[in-house]
């Protein structure tokens, strides 16, 4: 099954129906052999990806990275692209939880804190009666309890790996022990954990109809949110549209 690309600031970024990428991830787990590392890009991330080249180049040689945002998208169809359908993980897991083929996969959660990861472990065993969860642990450590971590995670024997640490946090611990991991998919998610727990809510069905969410959670968190909708935005917009090559790929 084919997932589109379109190139941006020399990397890859693939898009797809909702439905067509969780059909790939799930033909990738069975016939392809390797890890998968899903990481999504959206205009924060395309700026902080491209402030770190070591990132930068993990994320285009050992990654699926995934067009995401409403940003891109108008990055896009300003450059004559049109509108591309991006994607984003807060949608995509329901839809990856409820296939028939999860039952094959056991799974751990790894990121934010005790009580939003927790809350996410009982909302997948309540909603999603299939997933085998293998274990989890919060995304709060130190340095020198990271391999205990890795150990914690392989005696799992989890074959996917759920990351809520934000970027480009999760994306560097995951690099750096990619080789280690002894699982089939690791998916970076951000603040996925905190949304299924219900700690922080999702904005109203039409919001995110009208693709506002970001500005629903600017207003929510303002000061957590400012540098991600002004700097970071502005730069990557400018970027993208002024100085980046862009192609469509199959």
């Amino acid at each position: 099954m084919r997932i589109q690309k379109i190139r941006t600031g020399n990397i890859d970024l693939h898009y797809a129906e909702f439905q067509i990428f969780t059909d790939y991830i799930f033909d990738r787990l069975t016939y392809s052999p390797g890890k998968i590392i899903i990481v999504f890009i959206n205009l924060r991330n395309f700026y902080f990806m491209n402030k770190d080249e070591s990132l930068l180049n993990e994320i285009k040689s050992n990654s699926l990275a995934v067009f995401e945002g409403i940003g891109l998208k108008f990055c896009m169809a300003i450059k004559g692209k049109g509108f591309i359908k991006d994607l984003n993980g807060t949608d995509l897991i329901p839809l990856f939880l409820n296939k028939p083929e999860i039952k094959k996969y056991g799974i751990f959660l790894l990121g934010a804190t005790q009580e939003s990861v927790v809350g996410a472990v009982e909302h997948i065993k309540n909603n999603y009666p299939a997933v085998k969860i293998c274990g989890f642990h919060n995304g709060y450590f130190e340095d020198s309890e990271e391999q205990d971590i890795i150990e914690k995670i392989n005696g799992s024997q989890a074959e996917i790996l759920l990351v809520c640490m934000g970027f480009p946090r999760q994306e560097k611990f995951i690099f750096k022990y990619r080789d280690k991991l002894n699982v089939k998919l690791i998916w970076n998610l951000g603040g996925l954990f905190d949304f299924v727990s219900g700690i922080k809510p999702r904005a109203p069905g039409f919001v995110r109809r009208m693709r506002m969410e970001w500005l629903y959670r600017f207003i929510k968190e303002p000061v957590r949110m400012f540098h991600r909708n002004t700097v970071a935005a502005t730069w990557s917009i400018k970027n993208i549209i002024f100085s980046s090559d862009i192609s469509s790929k199959n």
